[in-house]
């Protein structure tokens, strides 16, 4: 399959499945604008996140790799009222990036952006995550292997 037909297929199943959304199209636009990598995951891709999310009832989610905030939007309102999701992010252009976009869904209250090495700060609320995701670059997964 070509770069070119599966963009095409994933494209009009965002269309077909996801509902224009604004907090998530600020969130894209300003990462953009930000010059942040586009390496977000598709609209398709967050909606899955959410749906998992959902059924496993999850109040605790541990996200590695926030980049702009755009998957920490679908997985923090997946969330129950009193959940919490704690997000990790190196850079720290990326997580101003995220909390603003963040903030502008209305989400702050139950989102924990944490900038620095992941290894070093994701389980330091000691509290126990029913989800955890990891969205950070593939050359990233080795280290944060050990955190499964």
């Amino acid at each position: 399959m070509t770069e070119q037909l599966w963009t095409s297929v994933d494209e009009y199943y965002a269309d077909a499945l996801v509902k224009p959304d604004d907090a998530l199209d600020a969130a894209l636009r300003d990462s953009d604008a930000a010059g942040l990598p586009p390496i977000n995951v598709t609209p398709n891709q967050g909606k899955l996140l959410y749906l998992m999310a959902r059924m496993c009832r999850a109040r605790s989610i541990l996200e590695i790799g926030t980049l702009g905030g755009y998957s920490t939007i679908w997985l923090a309102r997946a969330l129950p009222d009193g959940g919490r999701l704690v997000t990790l992010e190196a850079d720290p252009r990326h997580a101003e990036v995220a909390e603003a976009n963040i903030a502008r869904a209305g989400l702050s209250d139950r989102v924990d952006v944490r900038v620095g090495p992941a290894l070093d700060r994701a389980f330091a609320s000691g509290v126990p995550y029913l989800v955890n995701v990891l969205t950070d670059p593939a050359d990233a997964y080795p280290r944060s292997s050990n955190l499964a």
